[in-house]
């Protein structure tokens, strides 16, 4: 970012407009502040130039893609109050000036109020919202005001001129002398930190370094503004948001209250921008959509001959955030999926905490979805996707090798998977580990310790891959639960010494939360610490049987470390089975 110290008038001097975001609340400041900034005022006033530099706090500013042969456009991301409070002060100095026939006076404050653009149009170099434009025009404008008397804006303004004429009632000096002497002080003596951000910067980080206590400032509010801000008319925005814009928005409504979850769909653009473009770091989410706007898009104009092919550029790039925020829902929310197969796939997913694939997820979603896409897959082929990277996933798990870098493996493999063998292949490069290290590493791996959701899941689809006739219903964890066969309890009970005999705690410490020692059932709070006999008895009569990870345990006459590893290996041929690592031809 770029931090200059500016006067107002530095500001205003240029051939731009600052334009107040949609996302930033109305007009809102009243007469305690108007009074402060107004006690400001006269206090340099009196303090002539003795007085130091006087600060009115930052000014937080993006600055908007345009072309050459248009006035450049900021969004004032933080200071709106502070500026369009300023410009009605100057409209107040120039009404009165205009009465008093000082025209050049005039001239200078409307040469900070408007400008005129290269090709003959005259713009204003303050753009308030919608809601307050109105109001801000006809002041600027030097019209009648009478219809907006209690708009807050109509009201600052009437403030200001009470308070300028009571100066020149009170004043010895001429009128131009106490006009002059306001004006300069606005205009040339009350100072701002400007705040330029570049396309590096997070603007809702530095937003918040700021102090900011009113709304907060999210990525989606920025990107909705950077939007719809090249069309040229409040009405087309309102237009185009109401029609196009919001009922995209509206997939990321909280069902209880309608509110915009504004966290989640910042998460979509940046699944979504990785799933277009490359891996990025997420603080350039802003940055990476304005790049992505300005590919699809352009520089919209809609005022100009290419107008309406801007906006139909706009509409399908709507159309297309649509359809891949449909499939991050699915995704991140399983209950939205109406493939049952698809459903359980992605309630699998979800488990193994890894949001890092979902731009790949939702690129071959799309290609699910869409039957003309040049490299269209089926359902299962999708399916055996979605298997492969839970494989990928739950085998570097229990290999304990690194996570971080997942983001760029999974935006790599979305132009590496035209066909599934190529996908492999890219996967096999990024150590997929192979049956043999997963059968020596999985057999004393701490599973339910290092990776208690993981292990879940794992055990879930062990006991669905015995497929029993009376299945039981494991989709609340609070009904089956994981159960450590030889017990948690560090102090082992005598029996349990007797059984595991002399090397009892450095076999509890090694295999306790390892795959072999490790089972659902309904019945943990029956089972606690007790004895193997006592467990068995109890998974037996309260229809443990009915899981078929119990029938192993059920059968054993003891539980020590060879029934464990004997147990532990038949699981990890299911396992393996059940996540495999598919083999290219070399």
């Amino acid at each position: 970012m770029h931090t200059y110290k500016k006067t107002l008038g530095e500001m205003l001097l240029v051939k731009a407009q600052h334009i107040i975001p949609v996302f930033q609340r109305p007009y809102s400041w009243t007469q305690k502040n108007w009074v402060a900034l107004w006690d400001d005022i006269r206090a340099l006033i009196n303090e002539g130039d003795k007085s130091p530099e006087h600060f009115l706090g930052p000014m937080i500013i993006d600055k908007g893609k345009t072309g050459a042969y248009l006035p450049e456009k900021y969004l004032v991301i933080d200071g709106q109050q502070r500026l369009v409070t300023l410009s009605i002060l100057l409209c107040a100095l120039r009404d009165i000036a205009r009465k008093h026939e000082l025209e050049h006076f005039v001239s200078s404050v409307d040469e900070l109020i408007s400008f005129t653009t290269n090709d003959g149009k005259t713009e204003r170099r303050i753009l308030p919202r919608a809601s307050d434009r109105t109001a801000f025009e006809l002041i600027v404008s030097s019209a009648s005001t009478l219809l907006f008397d209690k708009h807050k804006i109509v009201k600052a303004y009437k403030f200001f001129l009470g308070q300028v004429r009571r100066e020149l009632r009170t004043g010895e000096r001429e009128t131009f002398a106490i006009l002059n002497e306001i004006y300069t002080v606005i205009v040339a003596r009350i100072k701002f930190v400007s705040i330029t951000l570049e396309d590096m910067d997070d603007p809702t980080k530095i937003y918040e370094s700021m102090n900011f206590k009113g709304k907060l400032l999210f990525v989606a509010d920025l990107i909705r503004n950077f939007a719809l801000m090249p069309l040229s008319t409040s009405e087309m925005q309102d237009k185009f948001f109401h029609e196009e814009w919001e009922p995209f928005e509206q997939l990321f409504a909280e069902k209880e209250n309608g509110q915009l979850n504004a966290k989640e769909l910042e998460d979509f653009y940046y699944r979504y921008l990785i799933a277009k473009q490359e891996y990025f770091a997420k603080r350039l989410v802003y940055s990476k959509y304005k790049d992505e706007f300005d590919a699809r898009v352009g520089n919209l104009q809609c005022d100009t001959n290419e107008g309406e092919a801007k906006l139909e550029a706009l509409r399908l790039l709507v159309e297309d955030q649509k359809r891949y925020a449909s499939y991050y829902l699915r995704i991140v929310h399983a209950d939205l999926e109406p493939s049952a197969k698809l459903k359980a796939a992605f309630e699998r997913f979800a488990s193994l905490d890894a949001k890092t694939a979902i731009p790949f997820l939702i690129s071959m979603y799309a290609r699910y979805d869409d039957q003309q896409h040049p490299y269209h897959i089926s359902e299962d082929e999708f399916l055996n996707i979605l298997n492969a990277v839970e494989s990928f996933i739950l085998r570097r798990s229990i290999m304990r090798l690194r996570t971080r870098g997942y983001g760029l493996d999974f935006a790599q493999a979305i132009s590496k998977s035209k066909d599934l063998q190529q996908l492999w292949a890219h996967f096999e490069g990024k150590e997929w580990p192979t049956d043999h290290q997963i059968r020596i590493a999985l057999m004393g791996f701490p599973l339910y310790q290092r990776e208690r959701k993981k292990t879940r899941l794992i055990l879930e689809q062990l006991e669905l891959s015995f497929g029993h006739k009376e299945q039981v219903d494991l989709s609340d964890p609070n009904t089956i639960q994981i159960e450590h066969i030889m017990p948690r309890k560090e102090d082992l009970s005598l029996e349990w010494r007797a059984m595991l005999g002399g090397e009892a705690d450095q076999i509890h410490k090694t295999y306790l939360h390892s795959i072999g020692n490790l089972t659902l059932s309904g019945y943990n709070p029956e089972l606690g610490a007790k004895s193997f006999h006592d467990k068995r008895a109890i998974y037996a009569d309260l229809g443990g049987s009915n899981l078929g990870l119990n029938k192993f345990v059920l059968k054993q006459n003891q539980w020590t470390q060879a029934e464990i590893l004997e147990r532990a290996q038949m699981l990890i041929e299911r396992f393996i089975e059940i996540w495999p690592r598919p083999q290219t031809p070399k």
